[in-house]
């Protein structure tokens, strides 16, 4: 963080530690901004080529129950900062610098739980137990993307406004699938004492419910995000993956569209027990090779 100073001219605003906590007084910090919404994107910027396949908010965009992305602005005076996280859904994020200077913390996979307590002081702790993490100085006109799974914390050095985007492509749906998985054992660890009190149906619904109020998505919407995107493959990708699918026999495979869609017509059980990623795309991809077959 040595840099800080010497970018902006020694500036007594700048600020080079982030708090030690996150409960300490901060400036006041406008963040997740929904500015593409009112005014088109394309007429501020464009979108960097590499970050342009984004299934995450292509099915927002899609959605006619919601209107929601997640395509932010930032804008905070210095000294304001995001305390340490991962990306929602364990998605991908790009972040630019339209101006101003922000100082990250990016910690490799894992490293965070070696954390003795993930809300305070993260650099010391980092530097005191040898973790392997990056300390990245991004100036105006700077951009960094963040890959799946990487907590990071983020620190506004000097007043600075910000693009971000959260987005996932298929290589990052993986990650998502475990991650919601992994929570969803959390949630039925929790309520478990309430297991007997409810139907098959009944504790899939309430663990699905909790599951979003938890994380923002269940498995219905995720299962929806594949089914939107697969439609947007060209034929040649779509075949390439229908073809890369393990060829195996499985009881969610021949399920009828109006099933597939609506959980609640078939039997469950505990849904981490029941689906793999692999079931879920072959599913998806059989109900749009259906779609596609009844031109429909």
């Amino acid at each position: 963080s040595s840099g800080i100073n010497a970018e902006y001219g020694g500036r007594d605003k700048c600020v080079k530690d982030f708090p030690e906590d996150n409960f300490t007084s901060l400036p006041h910090y406008l963040k997740d901004w929904h500015f593409a919404k009112s005014v088109p994107a394309e007429s501020v910027y464009r979108l960097p080529n590499l970050f342009s396949d984004d299934w995450l908010n292509k099915y927002w965009k899609n959605r006619d129950d919601v209107s929601d992305d997640y395509i932010f602005s930032y804008l905070g005076p210095a000294g304001s900062y995001t305390p340490f996280h991962a990306d929602v859904f364990r998605s991908y994020s790009w972040s630019v610098n339209v101006c101003g200077c922000k100082k990250w913390l990016i910690l490799y996979p894992g490293e965070e739980l070696k954390l003795s307590d993930p809300g305070l002081n993260i650099e010391k702790q980092c530097r005191e137990k040898q973790l392997k993490y990056h300390l990245v100085l991004q100036g105006p006109g700077e951009g960094i993307f963040v890959p799946s799974g990487w907590w990071h914390q983020v620190l506004n050095a000097a007043d600075t406004i910000s693009i971000n985007h959260n987005w996932a492509n298929f290589h990052c749906v993986p990650k998502m699938w475990k991650y919601l998985t992994s929570e969803l054992m959390l949630v039925e660890r929790e309520i478990s004492d309430c297991r007997d009190l409810m139907s098959d149906r009944e504790w899939y619904e309430q663990c699905q419910l909790v599951l979003r109020a938890n994380i923002g998505i269940d498995f219905t919407e995720f299962f929806q995000f594949i089914l939107i995107n697969l439609k947007y493959l060209s034929l040649e990708t779509f075949n390439r993956l229908v073809n890369g699918l393990p060829n195996i026999s499985h009881p969610l495979k021949v399920l009828d569209l109006p099933k597939a869609i609506d959980t609640s017509d078939y039997n469950v059980k505990p849904v981490s027990q029941l689906y793999t990623l692999d079931d879920v795309i072959i599913l998806a991809t059989s109900i749009y090779s259906l779609i596609k077959s009844c031109n429909c």
